[in-house]
């Protein structure tokens, strides 16, 4: 099974993304903040790894955009897609040197994300 690991600094979001993302028949691993990313993902053995990351642009203590620099720089290469309220993404949203997969805008339309997260996971 598919393993996302989503995170937002809203439970309400968490919730919300959880639910639908369970429903299309993902598993879903939730972080409330950066730092929870970078923790869960250190945790992990090299074989259990998420195999997407689903990441806020801006969370408390350490954003979306601060811990995927911090797990590339530790060679961590799990596809990735920032989420934020901004329409246009902008060099602090997405920044070109973290190999982003995407960027998804909030209010998130689902049918695009899920069609974006299997065409992100879809093997081979």
């Amino acid at each position: 099974m598919t393993t996302v690991l989503v995170a937002d600094d809203s439970e309400t979001i968490l919730l919300l993304m959880r639910t639908r993302l369970e429903m299309a028949g993902y598993e879903v691993e939730t972080a409330v903040d950066g730092q929870e990313v970078t923790e869960a993902i250190h945790a992990h053995g090299p074989d259990e790894q998420p195999d997407l990351l689903l990441l806020d642009a801006m969370m408390p203590r350490k954003s979306g955009i601060d811990a995927l620099r911090e797990l590339r720089d530790a060679g961590v290469d799990t596809p990735a897609l920032i989420v934020s309220a901004h329409q246009n993404p902008t060099d602090a949203d997405a920044p070109t040197d973290l190999a982003i997969a995407g960027y998804v805008t909030k209010p998130i339309d689902f049918d695009l994300l899920l069609r974006e997260i299997d065409a992100l996971t879809r093997v081979a």
